[in-house]
């Protein structure tokens, strides 16, 4: 795309966005209106714990959790009324709320509790069973207390898995047949929605539980249509077909919005990030000094300031806005190093893999292979749809095949980074994720420090050490977080709360007493990309507005109209 083509494309993106205006009286709008509608990127099953694969948000307005993460991502006492610890930190009693009901109206109990976590400990879920590695046992002790035993203190146990869990009336899974994934009917859960209407052509309508124990929701009906395509999603916008967006924007326009266009932006930290990640089981990342300089040859900033707006992961895998940041870089850029390393190996020709339905993550894959040949290495970029991918990654079970990948940072790090070990353990039982095929005894017990430190001090060291090891040993290299930049119509609703990690799609958005998004603004300008050496950051830059977010947990909008409209042919 040239540079006049891409100030066109730019330019009637800003018009688009201008369309978008209401009149001016129209701010003085009720802020809880009947009916709010919010766009999601596919059809996402049925919404229980087991037939849904990307929207963890969604699923969490049907559901409930144990714990629940305040604005400041910090998990708080949700379906639990309090939860304690003793036996040196190995048993937590949990004290349940008494005025929590499921949707068909019974009463919501321990027993719920230890039937979905000993559940999800012999019928796996993807995302919930590595979670509970360190349960012994989950006991209902009395109708509203349960007790969790773990086989040792897992210091972060509180925000995962009892923050991130769905609890499940226990009377409607436990006849389950086991070739079903969900009980018939739509699902039930005790959440301040409930699920009205599945639908693939026609989306999800969530209607509000009146009855929820924290407070009727602000609105009435979230109407969730699907839309894969960017292109429609932005004339959804602006036909006002949807009131609320999350938006990755570009630099520049973002400068323009609010005011008389009736948009606001609420922007925070955004904790999924974006990785390199090598093949550990074969040459030439077998071979740590191969990894290392490879490591070594990338200069995050400057491939951070030529994606898209995001923040360099020079401290590792945990958002530098983590709680558990580790406060000082670990990661070290030494391109002339890189060179006499990459020389003297002799590195054969590398393919980086990387999605093509993602334009901010292809062009992270691009940008590395830029640093990989200015270090002297012989790189291709080659890009393959999200199923090939996952594939070569051996995630769906086959045998991996790739050199090295563009892959994401799950979130849940950086609220946790005990999940590191569902990437880098060397028990392929415990550590589901690992990718790399990576294997370290030395990592194995800085992880069971994080795990077991009860001391936040402490604990704050094993992660900084763990941090300096991943850095050191490289069998994945942490590129960057990308910015979090939420649109909405605040003539519509205004009450959204935005999570940090998270941004504003959750639960507390739509309740009442909660807290204002803080981040939200009527513009900011960005800094201008800078492109050198072929980086073509502004290319991208157009093309990253229609980049949806990651949602906690959530994929990148995985269709991109524009971007495969402008590939030649």
């Amino acid at each position: 795309m040239t540079l006049k083509a891409a100030l066109r494309v730019s330019a009637a993106m800003f018009a688009l966005l201008c369309a978008t205006a209401p009149p001016a009286q129209a701010a003085a709008q009720a802020p809880g209106p009947d009916v709010l509608r919010l766009p999601f990127p596919q059809y996402d099953g049925g919404l229980t714990p087991y037939t849904f694969e990307l929207g963890h948000p969604l699923l969490m307005l049907v559901y409930d959790s144990l714990m629940w993460r305040d604005a400041e991502g910090v998990a708080q006492p949700w379906l639990a009324r309090s939860v304690q610890r003793s036996r040196g930190g190995r048993r937590l009693t949990v004290r349940l709320r008494s005025d929590a009901r499921w949707h068909d109206g019974r009463r919501v109990t321990a027993a719920d509790v230890a039937f979905t976590f000993n559940l999800l400990r012999r019928r796996s879920q993807p995302r919930f069973t590595p979670q509970l590695v360190d349960v012994e046992r989950v006991t209902a002790t009395g109708p509203l207390t349960a007790t969790f035993d773990l086989l040792r203190p897992a210091a972060g146990f509180e925000d995962q898995p009892l923050a991130d869990v769905p609890i499940m009336p226990s009377h409607l899974w436990r006849d389950l047949p086991a070739g079903r994934r969900a009980p018939a009917g739509l699902a039930v859960g005790s959440g301040p929605y409930r699920l009205a209407s599945a639908r693939r052509a026609g989306g999800y309508v969530l209607r509000a539980n009146t009855a929820y124990f924290r407070g009727s929701p602000q609105v009435r009906e979230l109407r969730v249509p699907i839309i894969d395509d960017a292109e429609e999603t932005f004339e959804a916008l602006r036909e006002r077909r949807v009131d609320m967006v999350p938006l990755s924007l570009p630099r520049g326009v973002a400068g323009g919005l609010g005011g008389s266009l009736g948009i606001a932006v609420a922007r925070g930290p955004a904790y999924a990030g974006t990785a390199l990640v090598l093949n550990t089981r074969r040459a030439p990342f077998a071979d740590a000094a191969a990894r290392r300089a490879v490591a070594a040859s990338l200069d995050l900033r400057r491939i951070t300031r030529n994606v898209a707006p995001a923040v360099p992961a020079l401290g590792g895998f945990v958002h530098p806005a983590s709680r558990w940041a580790a406060g000082a870089p670990v990661h070290r850029v030494d391109v002339p190093a890189a060179r006499a390393a990459v020389a003297d190996l002799g590195l054969a020709p590398l393919r980086v893999l990387a999605p093509d339905s993602d334009p901010v993550r292809a062009e992270a894959g691009r940008q590395v292979v830029l640093a990989l040949q200015r270090a002297g290495a012989s790189a291709t970029l080659v890009e393959v749809s999200p199923r090939a991918l996952s594939r070569a990654l051996g995630e769906t079970g086959g045998r991996p095949d790739f050199d090295a990948a563009i892959t994401s940072i799950p979130p849940l790090v950086s609220h946790d980074p005990d999940y590191l070990r569902n990437m880098f353990g060397s028990d392929p039982r415990t550590a589901p994720l690992n990718v790399s095929g990576y294997r370290s005894a030395e990592f194995d017990a800085v992880a069971r420090r994080v795990a077991t430190a009860t001391d936040r001090e402490v604990r704050a060291r094993a992660i900084l050490a763990e941090a300096r090891l991943l850095a050191r040993a490289a069998p994945s290299i942490p590129l960057f977080f990308s910015n979090g930049a939420f649109a909405y119509r605040s003539q519509i609703y205004n009450g959204w709360t935005y999570i940090k990690g998270t941004g504003i799609f959750d639960k507390r958005s739509f309740l009442p007493g909660e807290t204002p998004a803080r981040g939200a603004s009527r513009g900011g300008a960005d800094p201008p990309p800078v492109a050198e050496d072929g980086d073509s950051g502004l290319a991208l830059d157009i093309v990253s507005i229609i980049s949806l977010l990651a949602l906690g947990g959530v994929a990148v909008l995985a269709v991109l109209a524009l971007r495969q409209r402008r590939r030649p042919r």
